[in-house]
């Protein structure tokens, strides 16, 4: 449909257009009609017509004047002029401002039309040609976003070459660049953040990052992370400044959009050519995984002296320390350990994919028997299946960390508070016999290490002040009632030795069984 407006001093010429054109022509809309030059402007830059039938010659500004007001706003905008006079100067004046068509009054039907045509024609293939730039610059779009991924990949991957350098440049605009990489981490309400959950914290952070710096190529959200390379036009002192700067505002804003999440981030080195990149990209995981052991803290800049103070963790070390996490339902702390183990996995194997995978399933090989000493005994598979990229591997496995902590959870909300309930119930039963902590968890089938941790959360009590509270509760009992001597009653509440049996009283209530039982029987 094509707006239409039509400009002119007399009413009977704008419904003399009007008319011919409604019965000749359906593809139009008429938006407007001004009697004046200042009249024409403001409704033009409100309607914003397709095609303009101006009258030269009118009050306060002629349509000359009229169209040098509106082009600089409407740009795309088509002029038929109409006037009463065949005036060659004005002809040639409207030439200048890309006017093709001019009418005299009183214009015939077929003249009118035939200009109207040729207008629609023009603004039809204008629009025509403005879509199809449109699509041509969508679909470049699309094509830079999937090369910025799968460079932002290369880079994870350490997989930018020489013979790369010049195709990034390229395509990237990297050449005569500075810039460093930056690892944002999201750290979210719930263990398993939806999808549209994870797409809001992407779109955001974008939307804060390029208007930030225009500069940039962010990569995919891949688990909770996304990495981003932030570039400069030159080299510049500042650039440091303005690189923490950057970090910081980032984290602000995106706080400020994203109320139930947290947002981190490492910071690796500038560097001044592609191939370095990488480097910075190490630096920026680096720096993030030392964020995780330091709460309270937002970001890291990488530098050689945090290097230097690093604690170097072995495989071995880390998974222990995960282990015991999870054991103990600290999923925070086993989520954020996870992420250092499966970077020191990666160094320790050279960073290949599949020699990386196989360390990961054996590691929840070893995760599975160690929570099967809790007495958890669910079914929970160890493969993992096959992955292309290291990302992948590495979500996968976080999501299968996620999913054993979660039914570990649900089991200690039902299945290990019954067997803490079998436990105290066999001490109340059994409180005259010899009893030991390993002896008491074979029964129940859990290690004793976890039993202690476990009944003492429960009962705020260990296994053994337990049993002893038990003991000098029936002994308190025994000695009022005298009928038994403080030997039998010793041997009777699992005291072998009486001598001890009397210091364990003592210690308790500040008196010995004898003066006890001598206090109430007086």
């Amino acid at each position: 449909m094509i707006k239409i407006m039509l400009v002119d001093d007399e009413s009977i010429e704008r419904e003399g257009l009007q008319l011919m054109l409604s019965r000749n022509r359906t593809n139009f809309e008429i938006v407007a009609e001004a009697q004046n030059g200042l009249e024409a402007v403001e409704l033009a830059l409100e309607h914003k017509p397709d095609l303009i039938f101006m009258d030269i010659k009118m009050p306060i500004w002629d349509g000359l004047e009229v169209i040098k007001k509106i082009m600089p706003e409407l740009p795309q905008t088509k002029y038929i002029m109409v006037s009463a006079f065949n005036t060659f100067e004005y002809a040639r004046e409207a030439m200048k401002f890309g006017v093709k068509s001019y009418l005299l009054k009183p214009s015939k039907v077929s003249e009118v039309l035939e200009a109207y045509d040729q207008m629609v024609n023009e603004i039809e293939a204008e629009k025509q040609e403005m879509l199809e730039r449109i699509q041509v610059s969508q679909r470049l779009a699309r094509a830079s976003s999937f090369i910025e991924k799968d460079f932002i990949l290369s880079l994870m991957l350490d997989h930018v070459q020489d013979a790369d350098q010049e195709e990034w440049d390229e395509w990237l605009d990297l050449e005569d660049k500075q810039g460093f990489m930056v690892v944002f981490s999201f750290e979210s309400e719930s263990l398993q953040p939806s999808r549209a959950e994870k797409a809001k914290w992407l779109q955001t952070l974008k939307q804060v990052v390029v208007e930030q710096s225009p500069h940039c190529i962010i990569g995919p959200l891949t688990g909770l992370q996304v990495p981003v390379l932030v570039l400069y036009n030159n080299a510049n002192e500042s650039n440091e400044e303005r690189r923490e700067a950057f970090v910081t505002t980032t984290i602000q804003q995106v706080q400020h959009h994203l109320k139930h999440s947290r947002l981190f981030a490492g910071i690796g080195s500038i560097v001044s050519d592609v191939v370095y990149f990488s480097d910075s990209y190490k630096e920026a995981i680096f720096a993030l995984e030392h964020v995780y052991k330091h709460p309270g803290a937002a970001y890291m800049v990488y530098s050689e002296r945090l290097r230097e103070k690093e604690q170097v963790l072995v495989p071995f070390e880390v998974e222990k320390e995960l282990v015991e996490a999870v054991q103990l339902g600290n999923t925070q702390k086993g989520l954020q350990l996870f992420d250092a183990y499966f970077q020191s996995i990666q160094q320790d194997v050279g960073f290949q994919l599949r020699n990386t995978q196989k360390a990961i399933e054996d590691f929840f090989i070893v995760l599975t028997r160690a929570i099967k000493e809790l007495g958890f005994n669910q079914e929970i598979p160890v493969s993992i299946g096959q992955f292309e990229t290291v990302m992948q591997l590495k979500e996968a496995s976080r999501s299968r960390l996620i999913y054993m902590m979660e039914r570990l959870g649900e089991w200690r909300v039902s299945g290990i508070q019954a067997l803490l309930a079998q436990a105290k119930e066999y001490l109340d039963k059994n409180y005259g016999k010899t009893i030991t902590l390993e002896g008491l968890a074979d029964y129940i089938g859990i290690s004793p290490y976890y039993l202690s941790k476990l009944f003492k959360d429960r009962y705020e009590v260990t296994v053994i002040e337990y049993v002893t509270n038990i003991r000098m509760k029936k002994a308190k009992a025994f000695l009022m009632d005298g009928s038994k001597s403080i030997k039998e009653i010793a041997m009777d509440i699992g005291y072998k030795d009486p001598n001890y049996f009397s210091r364990v009283f003592k210690k308790e209530f500040g008196v010995s069984p004898r003066g006890y039982r001598n206090k109430y029987q007086e």
